[in-house]
């Protein structure tokens, strides 16, 4: 899938780009919030996985912000996508918030399958909200920053 569109923002503290019904913003220095909308296939995910690796791979660490709340159906090739690229990425934490019952579930799962497929080196939370979530990373931008490394499932 092409990106559709990058639009920087007048601060340029912050980049935005989507993928179909999707986006991801990338909050300066550290911070990459990504909002998967509607029916989330594998064209996507892995255009969205890509981006974020490309993105991530210059920093020793990344914070993560999944927004769930417009998510839809999440297709098995997906799940597939999101959950096999996790060693690709540098140290980080991932705050999850918002989505039905059944998509909280779903990103309980896929959180585990990714840790079995060798993801280990980062901090999974399900948050009850944004600004729980955005707390909740705050806390793990200051231990990464001073070299705690993750290491919990």
């Amino acid at each position: 899938m092409r990106v559709k569109s990058c639009i920087l923002t007048s601060s340029g503290m912050e980049t935005r780009v989507t993928f179909g019904l999707s986006e991801m913003i990338f909050e300066a220095p550290d911070t990459f919030v990504m909002k998967p909308r509607g029916a989330f296939d594998e064209e996507t995910a892995s255009a969205m996985i890509e981006h974020l690796v490309a993105r991530a791979e210059a920093l020793p660490f990344v914070l993560l912000l999944m927004d769930l709340t417009s998510l839809g159906v999440i297709t098995p090739a997906a799940r597939h996508v999101l959950t096999s690229n996790g060693h690709r990425l540098p140290p980080r934490a991932l705050a999850i918030h918002g989505g039905s019952f059944t998509v909280r579930v779903m990103s309980q799962m896929m959180a585990r399958a990714s840790w079995l497929r060798g993801s280990r080196d980062r901090w999974v939370w399900h948050s009850p909200n944004e600004a729980a979530a955005r707390a909740w990373l705050d806390e793990k931008r200051r231990a990464l920053a001073a070299g705690v490394r993750p290491s919990e499932r």
